[in-house]
Parts: structure tokens; sequence; C-alpha cells
């Protein structure tokens, strides 16, 4: 992984869907950009922090849930 190069909170782009927002490398794409370097072997701190931001959210998300 890079360096953090996300946007710092308080910036206008903070949520730019053009960066990982685990370590904010930036990403291809934001839709399977993203899911791309999840999957990555290099990239497993992210993917576990995904999974982890997934199960924090499936409550909230209920039967609608795809992913």
């Amino acid at each position: 992984m890079t360096d953090h190069d996300h946007p710092p909170r308080e910036s206008d782009a903070w949520n730019n869907p053009d960066f990982c927002p685990f370590c904010g490398h930036g990403l291809s794409d934001g839709g399977p950009g993203f899911i791309d370097h999840v999957e990555n072997d290099e990239n497993e701190a992210c993917r576990d922090r995904f999974e982890q931001w997934r199960e924090n959210v499936a409550d909230d998300i209920g039967g609608e849930w795809g992913g």
C-alpha cells in the first residue's frame, strides 16, 4: 500500500470515491476498482476493514443488502 493520500476529513473532497476509504490508495474506479483493491492479497488490511464495515452496517440495511 502507498502512503495515505486521501483528502482530509475536513476537506470538501473527503468522501471522494477515487480513493480507498481505508488506506487512501488511489483507485482505478470507485466501484469495481474498489472491489479489485480489497480482493488483492496485498491489501489484506483493507479487506478486513471492509468486512468489518459490512458486518457493522448489515442490520441497518436489513434484507436490502445484495453484496
